[in-house]
């Protein structure tokens, strides 16, 4: 992996040297990228996060506006999800990108009010980015809910690092029952629960360790001593407090079980270092815990329940052979854990991948698309195309997608494919751009690749001889009228079924309106007809066109509307479609013959007046497509 030249930057809320396993992430991958010869400046931003005040927005918005533009930055999601304005204002003159170890909502003793404030927030935020990096497929899947696109989504999990050999393995379990829990005291990390399990245990012969910030929530801290006090454990139970360096180190020296009672967690990064010290793990399965926890030497139990966690503890307590043969999965574990060298390369990757990469249609365009994309899609008319693949009686249907970018159509296709039971389509994905293909996830036995341009006079030699359906997503608007004779042409000499989404219409609407909303419509119109590459586009006619070149090889069509609706939840996208219809209006306007220079002014006026409007939510969007569905009359 080649490094940039220019600095990365990453911005975390606070002191960067916090004792949390988020910050904790975010150092190693920082000292990681340096070793790799990448250089990254880690600051830390002043004020209140996630909750922001104004002293928190100034200082994420002074820090972004220092920057220089297409600088490569990094905002941890606690400082960024709650500024989705200060997002949305740098997203497009920098290469914004964000890291989310969990969404902010998720957050364990939040209001309804304060978690749908803190949906509503980061939602909007993350839609402003290239790039999300989480550190576990838990929070990548939970993304979703946000509206993020799979392609806008890359996952980090941590690396961990070895404990000095010198200090050893923990001594074999015998006598008493010596815990861990490693966690700054907060509800959501649930040490309470904990308290209330070892309560339960019967007897003597055991003692644990809470280490943590107590600053983080004092009250909560405050509470968890005072219920170790009324149980009559303060002998047994002791808060330590922060600890780091050669104390963390004689903890984990000490303990022979660590247990992590959190109810939600984006990866769980103490797991790791409980196994890299050799620790038999007992943890809940709240979040990614279930995945993390899931290997040898670890146990799990159903997140907030204490009877089952008291029950675990019990067991281990009276019976040290079972401890000691979790040890000995716990140690046989430790071969397995990630180096935080790799993760660092991992993250450097996931970042690279996300700059632009010089197409006209980048990932990060894409990305925002995706969404308002399939949210629009005519659903009666991929359902009418699936029918019609079953009714070939086919098991394994062969579908080609041209202009397949990062993957949109595919994802969407595949999805109703596989809840229609055709989960084993052959896929053929075309892009000549390889950089928009290697943003396209996709399993080992999952499509193949073809990076190359398709013309008209190489679309039918080029494409599978045997093929059932044949697609294209928000492609043909761009093309010639030759190049949809040739795809027509190879569909038919095929009988393959054409399902081709999103085509320009040549309308949208803004409201309010605007005095100089139809001139820029009839600008980016006319635009739409330009070359593309293929000659002669045949912008918003091309359903029109390619209707009837199918209709002429005996094909019967279908036309459904596929209409965006953007609202203020779609800031990022309005911005980034508005920019663009500037874009083309200015190019048409200077493409005139007339020797005196364009007014362009009003252009620059309209934006500035619509970019206000977008970021203050008062900017409705809607922009016409068509979807079309060609099936080959029996």
């Amino acid at each position: 992996m080649a490094r940039s030249e220019a600095p990365w930057t990453i911005l975390v809320p606070g002191d960067p040297g916090q004792l949390t396993g988020g910050y904790g992430y975010v150092r190693a991958i920082v000292d990681g990228l340096q070793q790799l010869g990448q250089p990254v400046t880690l600051l830390g931003l002043a004020g209140q996060f996630p909750r922001v005040d104004q002293q928190a927005r100034q200082s994420l918005e002074g820090a972004l506006a220092g920057l220089p533009d297409h600088a490569t930055v990094i905002v941890d999601g606690l400082a960024l999800g709650g500024c989705p304005e200060v997002a949305e204002r740098h997203g497009h003159r920098i290469d914004l990108m964000a890291l989310v170890h969990h969404p902010l909502a998720d957050e364990t003793g939040l209001t309804g009010a304060d978690q749908q404030h803190f949906f509503d927030t980061e939602r909007r935020a993350l839609a402003a980015v290239r790039r999300v990096i989480t550190t576990s497929n838990t929070t990548a899947e939970r993304l979703s809910r946000y509206d993020v696109a799979a392609n806008r989504i890359a996952t980090v999990p941590p690396g961990v690092h070895r404990p000095d050999p010198a200090i050893g393995r923990p001594v074999s379990p015998s006598g008493d029952l010596r815990i861990l829990c490693l966690a700054h005291l907060s509800p959501r990390k649930a040490q309470h629960h904990l308290v209330e399990a070892l309560a339960q245990l019967p007897g003597t012969g055991w003692h644990c360790e809470l280490a943590g910030s107590l600053e983080r929530d004092p009250a909560y801290a405050a509470s968890v001593q005072q219920r170790i006090e009324a149980l009559g454990l303060t002998e047994r139970i002791r808060l330590t407090g922060e600890l780091s360096g050669k104390a963390l180190a004689r903890s984990f020296r000490r303990a022979n079980l660590f247990v992590l009672p959190s109810l939600n967690e984006g990866y769980g990064m103490v797991i790791d270092e409980a196994l890299a010290h050799g620790l038999p793990v007992i943890s809940s399965d709240g979040g990614a815990l279930a995945v993390t926890a899931d290997r040898p030497g670890c146990v799990t139990y159903p997140a907030g329940q204490v009877a089952a966690l008291s029950r675990l503890l019990e067991a281990r307590w009276r019976n040290p052979e079972i401890l000691a043969r979790q040890q000995e999965a716990a140690v046989d574990s430790t071969r397995h854990l990630r180096s935080w060298q790799q993760a660092a390369r991992e993250f450097q990757q996931a970042v690279a991948q996300a700059l632009p990469t010089g197409s006209d249609f980048d990932a990060h365009w894409l990305g925002l698309r995706e969404p308002a994309d399939h949210a629009a899609r005519a659903g009666a008319l991929t359902a009418q195309a699936i029918d019609w693949l079953r009714q070939q009686g086919q098991q394994a249907p062969v579908i080609a997608d041209i202009g397949s970018g990062t993957g949109s159509n595919w994802r969407y296709l595949t999805r109703a494919l596989t809840d229609a039971g055709l989960a084993d389509s052959r896929w053929h994905l075309f892009d000549q751009d390889a950089a928009l293909l290697r943003n396209n996830p996709r399993a080992e036995s999952g499509p193949a690749i073809h990076i190359e341009r398709l013309e008209a006079t190489n679309l039918d030699q080029r494409l599978p001889r045997s093929l059932n359906l044949l697609t294209a997503s928000a492609l043909i608007d761009l093309v010639s009228k030759d190049w949809l004779d040739a795809f027509a042409g190879a569909a038919a000499a095929r009988r393959a079924a054409v399902l081709v989404v999103l085509s320009y219409a040549g309308r949208f609407r803004l409201i309010p309106e605007h005095r100089a909303d139809g001139d820029l419509r009839q600008r980016v119109n006319e635009h739409q007809h330009g070359d593309k590459g293929t000659g002669a586009a045949c912008g918003p006619e091309a359903s029109d066109y390619l209707a009837n070149a199918l209709q002429r090889k005996g094909y019967r069509v279908s036309r459904e509307p596929s209409i965006w609706h953007l609202d203020s939840t779609h800031c990022a996208l309005q911005k980034a479609l508005m920019a663009g219809w500037v874009d083309a209006a200015r190019a048409q306007l200077c493409s005139g013959t007339n020797d005196q220079p364009a007014d362009s002014d009003w252009l620059e006026e309209w934006l500035t007046e619509r970019t206000r409007q977008a970021d203050k939510g008062e900017l409705l969007i809607e922009v016409d497509h068509v979807d079309l569905l060609g099936v080959p009359a029996s």
